[in-house]
């Protein structure tokens, strides 16, 4: 019998714990001026939202993804900053350079071990990343004569592609769909085609995507 149902339980008890440091993290980088007020907080829930997320996504990845514990922890670890970063573009319109950094880091870490490919293919994940939204970026500039996407956005591509490896353009892929289909999501419930809405939720869900495509 696989071992996967049992650490169901547990991993949804430390992807809580490390969505309440994650969180904390986060505050400890954002300007005082710049932070958002959280509802629903106490001693344990410091971003509901956040740790809510990472509690399903850690119970997910033993029932899901077939491998070992080392295999399950490192899904768990490249899964946080994507979340986070997730949540707090969402609710801010902001991309802390120190959280990007740190998924960064990791993905260029364990990514090219979870995925099961040469280490260099993190390398050319987060470059592919960066290229394609440098591209976007400007292509945007060029047509709308403004920025069609914020510069965080490069910096989301270059850390999802580092997580997905191998798996990059699906990152990529999936995420540029998830973005359009949250934009209008949020178009229809704000009942206004000039809301913005950003692309690292929707690159985010990419890369989650590519966790389980392992």
């Amino acid at each position: 019998m696989s071992i996967g149902p049992w650490l169901a339980i547990p991993a949804a008890v430390i992807g809580f714990a490390l969505g309440w440091l994650s969180a904390w993290l986060t505050e400890w980088v954002t300007p005082r001026e710049e932070a958002p007020t959280i509802r629903w907080r106490s001693v344990f829930v410091r971003d509901p939202l956040v740790q809510a997320l990472l509690t399903v996504v850690w119970a997910a990845i033993p029932l899901v993804i077939p491998g070992d514990v080392i295999h399950w922890l490192e899904a768990g670890l490249l899964s946080v900053p994507l979340v986070q970063v997730a949540v707090t573009d969402l609710r801010t319109r902001y991309v802390y350079t120190a959280i990007a950094g740190i998924g960064l880091v990791l993905g260029v870490a364990v990514g090219w071990h979870y995925h099961q490919v040469p280490w260099f293919w993190t390398l050319i994940g987060a470059a592919g990343g960066a290229i394609v939204f440098i591209g976007l970026y400007w292509l945007g500039r060029l047509v709308f004569r403004q920025e069609a996407m914020a510069r965080g956005d490069i910096t989301i591509a270059t850390m999802v592609g580092a997580g997905a490896a191998s798996l990059a353009a699906y990152a990529l892929f999936y995420g540029i769909v998830a973005s359009g289909v949250l934009a209008v999501v949020y178009w229809a419930v704000s009942r206004s085609r000039h809301s913005y809405m950003p692309y690292g939720p929707g690159l985010c869900v990419g890369g989650l995507i590519t966790l389980f495509m392992r």
